[in-house]
């Protein structure tokens, strides 16, 4: 019998503006974007086979991975779905976090640096075709210390 997998799907983006405090006048106001007005979003959804190229969860259980100066792989030409998230955490083990860090991680397509997220922050980066110009995805520490990260890169 035949499985197909499926990953869905969906963002969401607000973009705000501050109004600073002005002393006697008013309070600091945050308010929706003036020529953008409204949220943005979508979503999507893709088929893949089910195998788990890169990081990944054992049974509930995450393995982290190590983004070091040199890189870990999350990605390559042949993956579909791609999602990372900075842990907020240094690296320990596969199993055990380490302390807080507030450093950041870079995510590469190859040797091009297209995203830097902070603690906490994660992204996807779905691929409905394999990847013809990128050989590989990764995932490099902003600093000076290796630093814990989750992602899961489905065929």
């Amino acid at each position: 019998m035949a499985t197909t997998h499926k990953v869905v799907w969906s963002v969401l983006a607000t973009p705000k503006v501050i109004v600073d405090e002005v002393p006697g006048a008013s309070l600091e106001t945050v308010t929706l974007h003036e020529d953008i007005r409204k949220s943005l979003g979508g979503s999507g959804q893709l088929s893949h086979a089910g195998a788990i190229d890169y990081g990944g969860v054992t049974d509930g259980g995450t393995n982290y991975l190590q983004a070091t100066s040199g890189g870990v792989t999350i990605g390559d030409g042949d993956t579909r779905f791609i999602w990372v998230k900075h842990t907020g955490y240094l690296w320990s083990s596969s199993s055990v976090l380490g302390a807080a860090t507030t450093d950041k991680i870079n995510i590469h397509a190859d040797v091009e640096h297209v995203a830097t997220l902070k603690a906490g922050e994660a992204w996807i980066i779905p691929l409905t075709d394999t990847s013809s110009n990128v050989s590989g995805f990764s995932a490099k520490r902003g600093g000076s210390v290796d630093i814990a990260v989750e992602a899961i890169g489905l065929d």
